[in-house]
């Protein structure tokens, strides 16, 4: 099996939701999941060692109680992980037992925190890109050769603010950084969500998934892809902004797993 993981990086579940994804829609319905953290950092580290952003309900992948897709053996929750679709062994992480088990392990970080070894230092081959869609697809497809198991991984930097992408001639003009808040927010001081942010969100959403089919119609057919977000924002929801707090909005992130042959995923 080969394995392709793509997060959204601070892309909200009703974002993605509403937004136009054809190509999304095509594979999966979109699953309202909760991410493991509330930062870039600390999600990605669950990401590799097999915890995924949970729904609630009781179906296989998308709730590792109900079944894992690569799970980390013999450390951790074992009795959930000893299940998985693929389990792997390593003192360390997913990436790393996959590696040692003799798959291709590339990945391409746009947020500054994939300038830290400690994300990036397990993948065979990893490149820190900033935000640039067509570049990180370029260094997966350039890098893995579809010929051998691999594990493939990029976070795309276009849904973070200031929701930059190609071709984008609208800035949002919404600073949604946490660094804007009082502390502690102020429920009395809530502000309507802004509707600027949201739709700034929305548009960088569907650039991504116009971006898509490159990547998809490149990789072998029985390919599984998650495609997530390592978590939200708040746009001024109960005197909230930004991520790395404790609001709904941050934990609430889009989840769809699938088979690029859309054939169904083995259990």
């Amino acid at each position: 099996m080969n394995f392709v993981l793509l997060t959204f990086d601070s892309c909200r579940y009703d974002v993605l939701h509403a937004a136009r994804t054809p190509n999304l829609d095509s594979y999966a319905p979109i699953a309202r999941a909760l991410a493991p953290a509330t930062f870039t950092y600390a999600s990605h580290q669950a990401f590799f060692v097999g915890v995924l952003p949970n729904v609630i309900d009781d179906l296989p992948y998308y709730n590792r109680f109900r079944k894992q897709l690569i799970g980390l053996q013999h450390v951790g929750e074992k009795q959930v992980a000893k299940a998985a679709l693929h389990g792997v062994s390593s003192s360390w992480n997913i990436v790393k037992g996959l590696g040692d088990e003799g798959y291709q392990t590339v990945g391409a970080g746009a947020m500054d925190w994939f300038r830290q070894e400690s994300l990036t230092a397990a993948f065979q081959r990893f490149r820190f890109t900033g935000t640039a869609a067509d570049q990180q697809i370029d260094f997966l497809l350039a890098e893995i050769d579809p010929a051998r198991p691999f594990f493939g991984f990029i976070n795309f930097g276009e849904t973070h603010a200031p929701y930059d992408f190609k071709g984008n001639p609208v800035r949002c003009q919404v600073d949604v950084r946490a660094r804007r808040m009082t502390w502690p927010p102020d429920p009395s001081h809530a502000e309507t969500p802004s509707r600027d942010a949201f739709q700034s969100q929305l548009a960088a959403a569907e650039f991504l998934d116009g971006c898509l089919p490159r990547l998809f119609e490149a990789l072998p057919s029985d390919t599984i892809a998650i495609v997530t977000a390592d978590h939200g924002e708040c746009f001024g929801e109960d005197g909230y902004w930004g991520h790395g707090v404790h609001h709904p909005k941050v934990f609430e992130v889009p989840l769809a797993i699938f088979r690029l042959d859309r054939a169904p995923l083995p259990l």
